[in-house]
């Protein structure tokens, strides 16, 4: 499986101005992309991996075998033109770059969970308990469904076939993802609102919101539970909290 890792985006409020955009942040004397494309690089079923992002600064940090692509627009533009610079003859990985926690491990169980079911748009999601038990003052958003409760994952894998399908959902799915309102509103343009009222009530079940959605879209979209923290642990700059529980995991207080 090939991997992208978009690393574009620009400033945000408490970002350093000298950084050109959050992927550049340092924790443990790395960048959070350095880190994401070091855990790629040591997994077994990662073959190929792309870069998209600030062409010359990502070029004088990655290793020669990443493939650097410029960053052209929005999200979605950003993996299309990864897609279109590798070419991947399957499933892709599609992760962020600023989460500094991913190890080979979680990849390849992120890649295992998928390849238990067919599907064209996995989309992997974190149960509560699991951040929690591991950060348990997280600053994250919840959605209740009817098995329990859960964070989305800050990764996707998907066919590139379908991309232009999925496009204009996974665009206002990415602007709404941290949005609690904003993403029940998606839901219910999207997919009607008794779906709306379910999800709302939390008495939607995972199965339901995902045959309601695959039918929409015309895709077999697969959401797949992680018992991993770090896919969704990303480094938020403007949430001091979270930035220093990562943080503390590189460099544990004194007597931990």
């Amino acid at each position: 499986m090939d991997a992208v890792v978009l690393a574009g985006g620009g400033t945000e409020p408490g970002l350093d101005p000298a950084l050109p955009n959050k992927a550049f942040v340092l924790i443990a004397g790395r960048p959070l992309v350095a880190h994401v494309v070091a855990a790629l690089g040591k997994t077994p079923s990662i073959e190929r991996i792309a870069v998209v992002g600030p062409e010359p600064a990502l070029r004088a940090m990655l290793p020669e075998s990443v493939t650097v692509v410029p960053a052209v627009g929005s999200m979605m533009d950003n993996v299309v033109q990864a897609v279109n610079a590798l070419q991947p003859r399957g499933l892709t990985l599609v992760t962020a770059a600023d989460l500094p926690l991913l190890t080979p491990l979680v990849v390849e169980d992120v890649i295992d969970a998928c390849a238990a079911e067919p599907g064209d748009f996995y989309y992997p999601i974190v149960p509560d308990n699991v951040i929690l038990a591991q950060f348990p003052a997280a600053q994250k958003m919840f959605i209740t469904m009817a098995e329990g409760t859960f964070c989305a994952g800050n990764m996707m894998v998907v066919d590139p076939k379908i991309l232009p399908r999925v496009r204009p959902f996974v665009e206002r799915l990415i602007a709404a993802r941290k949005q609690p309102l904003m993403l029940r509103l998606l839901v219910a343009q999207a997919l009607g609102w008794s779906i709306f009222t379910k999800l709302y009530t939390g008495r939607l079940s995972i199965a339901e919101v995902t045959a309601r959605a695959s039918e929409t879209l015309g895709v077999r979209i697969v959401p797949v539970i992680v018992e991993h923290p770090e896919i969704a642990m990303d480094v938020d700059v403007g949430r001091a909290e979270n930035f220093e529980m990562i943080r503390g995991v590189f460099s544990p207080p004194e007597g931990n």
